[in-house]
């Protein structure tokens, strides 16, 4: 049996991932390069950034590229907000584990990426999105859920 404090802070870490998540989501993810040097991209500036190179006339191959990373980008806010939803009453929903493995996939890709463009110097963002997708997967290895742990007789 887990004691109290235990579930209280695996409740409590649970419970940030959502907020840490959306968080990431409008903190910044990457700098520009080239023309675009000096300016500092967040998840919401992509997914608008991708929307406008939409406009343009792409391939079909190019245009389903960018609405793939534009669909991509923006799952991170939406996995955010299904994990601030079904934290606390609803950790069995299959949506719950989905959205927090999506975050800690993206964690991964964001903080690679980063790493490997602009050696380890890894924006406020990507820091925080990492933290999340940790946080989720520490806290999902954590004891069962309250209403499966045995009361002592």
């Amino acid at each position: 049996m887990v004691p109290l404090a235990g579930r209280l802070l695996l409740a409590a870490a649970r419970a940030a991932v959502g907020p840490l998540a959306l968080a990431a989501f409008f903190s910044d993810w990457t700098e520009g390069a080239g023309v675009l040097a000096g300016h500092a991209f967040s998840g919401f500036d992509l997914v608008a950034f991708t929307g406008r190179l939409g406009a343009l006339d792409l391939t079909p191959w190019e245009s389903a590229l960018v609405w793939g990373l534009r669909l991509g980008v923006l799952g991170v806010a939406i996995a955010a907000a299904w994990q601030i939803v079904l934290v606390f009453g609803l950790r069995r929903h299959p949506a719950y584990a989905a959205s927090g493995w999506y975050i800690a996939l993206v964690a991964v890709l964001v903080v690679s990426v980063s790493v490997a463009r602009d050696g380890f110097t890894p924006p406020r963002g990507g820091l925080l999105l990492a933290f999340a997708g940790a946080t989720f997967v520490v806290s999902s290895r954590g004891a069962a859920p309250a209403e499966t742990v045995p009361t002592p007789r």
